[in-house]
């Protein structure tokens, strides 16, 4: 477990200095959001973006989602841009967001051989710049959401 916990630490530093790119593994290139608008990485330079994977069936998801709500609501502002991603089999993400009332942008899954998401919840966290800042499967609370997004808001 030690020797697991060690190897994850290790690919999540990596993930820090690497650019958000393309078919890099947990982040698509491009997403339709369930409005049918069509997105990339590379449109939300300029903003900090959390991409939040997630499932109904997945208790700390559920748990998350108001909490990613209110985050979202408060620093929308300040150029915060928060897209939920449900990984529900068959799901494309219209009808989660209408039943839990999300508020923040839901985009269709777009899994396949280019996308790893090992675990749910598994948040990714892209500066204004591009870059992967954080990445992390595991739910946040209000304390480590304010700790890894507040000073890249402060970042210009």
């Amino acid at each position: 477990m030690r020797l697991f916990r060690h190897i994850a630490t290790l690919l999540a530093a990596a993930a820090l200095a690497t650019p958000a790119v393309a078919g890099a593994p947990g982040l698509p290139g491009a997403m339709t959001l369930t409005g049918g608008q069509r997105i990339t990485l590379g449109d939300l330079r300029g903003r900090v973006v959390v991409i939040n994977y997630w499932a109904s069936w997945c208790v700390p998801c559920r748990a998350e989602i108001p909490l990613l709500a209110r985050y979202y609501r408060q620093h929308l502002s300040q150029g915060l841009v928060v897209i939920g991603i449900s990984v529900d089999p068959g799901a494309n993400g219209k009808g989660q967001a209408t039943a839990t009332s999300i508020p923040y942008p839901q985009a269709a899954w777009v899994g396949g051989a280019d996308i790893a998401v090992s675990a749910v919840p598994m948040s990714y966290v892209i500066d204004r710049h591009g870059r992967v800042r954080y990445a992390k499967a595991e739910a946040f609370t209000a304390r480590s959401l304010d700790a890894v997004v507040k000073p890249l808001l402060a970042e210009r």
